[in-house]
């Protein structure tokens, strides 16, 4: 048989790829003794200087072998955020001194979106997670604040339909605090024990599953959707009631109840991802040289540009304002709460002067929690060329 048959080419190139996440893991594994030998010697997480000379030795290495400099970038930019989201992984595991497994109250069960969430997210900071189901979102900060879960995980905004506004008003009423935060990618599908859209009748999901599909799911004739508590009981209904029924989740959690992916483009935005927050009474402090997030809520004073004058504190200190959300304040008509995400953490002297500045223009300030930031821009040099 002649040696570049297709099948022998496509066979080379498993063998590949396999090398290559066989690098790929030892490059992670490297990553976190880089972490550990940060972490004794007092070095921030991230120095994007180090960062950029990567870049610039895989581009000019990439050429000389005739690969595209951009694809590069992309592809050394995703290996140094593997590497950075180990390392901040390992950093928040110390912070929190973690030696058995935690605790983690979330919405549904298994195969819901959040479940797989936290799974992510609490990989390598504590040795196990045990499950602590609750079937909607004040159940699970309660079964915190009772000691039944040692965090809360909770779906706060997503980029299709924006925040979550119940998670808000929640974070408003308890005294937890945000402890750390995880950006999943969602990829929706329409999932079944049948094999074609046009044998369904019925598609299940959680409210917001349905209304990231909403454009989808417009497109199909005859169609009834129906609310379920959580992505686990529309995977549920779609085991229980037959071929003609069908659940918007996840490919993985397919997989797990044994159902078919019938249709795995369901999501109206290509790039759709949710941002979860997890909530404990007392967490620790993030570790030494862990970028942060501190997120705060306030109220402003009622007087002619008090807002303004109290987030320009940030920009003279040189602190991004990743996001400000507002919501009523309940009981008092009209009037509003802000809630405030800055990538900083709270206990720098920049970010202590522009806290002081703020709560001069207020009536009422709380930090929510300091944290370590799971998104970071990043790094290019392709730019340097232009």
């Amino acid at each position: 048989m002649p040696k570049n048959t297709l099948e022998n080419l496509r066979a080379e190139i498993d063998d590949t790829d396999r090398d290559i996440l066989r690098l790929c893991a030892k490059r992670a594994s490297l990553g976190i003794q880089v972490a550990r030998a940060k972490a004794q010697s007092g070095a921030a997480v991230r120095d994007t200087a180090r960062e950029r000379d990567v870049l610039r030795a895989a581009i000019e290495n990439g050429a000389a072998l005739g690969l595209d400099p951009s694809a590069v970038e992309r592809l050394y930019q995703t290996l140094i955020e593997l590497s950075l989201s180990g390392q901040r992984a390992e950093l928040d595991a110390r912070a929190v001194e973690a030696e058995g497994e935690a605790r983690v109250a979330y919405l549904g069960g298994p195969g819901s979106y959040s479940h797989f969430a936290a799974q992510a997210h609490f990989a390598g900071r504590h040795s196990a997670m045990a499950p602590v189901v609750r079937r909607d979102f004040g159940s699970i900060v309660r079964a915190v604040e009772e000691g039944e879960a040692d965090y809360a995980f909770l779906p706060i905004e997503n980029t299709t339909t924006g925040s979550i506004n119940e998670v808000y008003d929640l974070l408003l009423d308890t005294q937890l605090e945000i402890a750390g935060e995880h950006h999943y990618r969602v990829r929706h599908c329409v999932v079944g024990r049948g094999k074609s859209l046009s044998g369904i009748s019925t598609i299940y999901g959680h409210p917001q599953a349905l209304a990231q599909c909403r454009r989808f799911l417009s497109g199909l004739e005859g169609v009834t959707q129906r609310f379920a508590s959580s992505s686990t009981r529309a995977l549920e209904h779609a085991m229980e009631e037959g071929g003609q029924t069908a659940a918007i989740a996840g490919a993985d959690a397919a997989r797990l109840f044994g159902l078919n992916v019938i249709d795995d483009q369901a999501s109206d935005a290509g790039e759709n991802y949710t941002r979860f927050v997890s909530l404990a009474k007392s967490p620790k402090p993030p570790a030494p040289g862990l970028p942060c997030k501190t997120t705060i809520v306030f109220a402003t004073k009622h007087t002619p540009g008090a807002l303004v004058d109290g987030l320009a504190a940030f920009r003279d200190g040189g602190i991004n304002l990743a996001r400000l959300e507002s919501r009523p304040v309940p009981g008092a008509p009209w009037e509003e709460m802000f809630f405030l995400d800055i990538e900083s953490n709270m206990n720098t002297p920049e970010c202590k002067r522009a806290l002081t500045e703020l709560e001069n223009c207020t009536t009422r300030l709380r930090v929510l929690g300091c944290y370590g930031a799971d998104r970071l821009a990043p790094s290019s040099v392709l730019h340097e060329r232009e």
